[in-house]
């Protein structure tokens, strides 16, 4: 398994790994690989929902080239609600 050095953390930013550590009940080892496990999930979902808002926009500007003459939206939201 590989190994990563870290060096000259700052203490405040040491402390607080510390304590995030002793408030979970882990290692100080645990909480680093607790957080890098989290940061690369993190990655991999934005990863996940470029990918889906890509295929979004790819819809949207099918839907605008079959339809051209659609009206906004919030033209119509409005002209609803003023009619009240």
């Amino acid at each position: 398994m590989p190994n990563v050095t870290v060096r000259r953390i700052p203490k405040d930013v040491y402390a607080g790994l510390k304590r995030d550590a002793k408030r979970r009940r882990r290692s100080l080892n645990a909480e680093i690989l607790a957080l890098f496990a989290d940061k690369a999930e993190m990655a991999r979902r934005r990863a996940r929902a470029a990918k889906a808002m890509a295929a979004i926009d790819r819809i949207r500007e099918e839907i605008a080239r079959k339809y051209p003459n659609q009206p906004d939206s919030a033209e119509l939201i409005r002209e609803d609600r003023d009619s009240r």
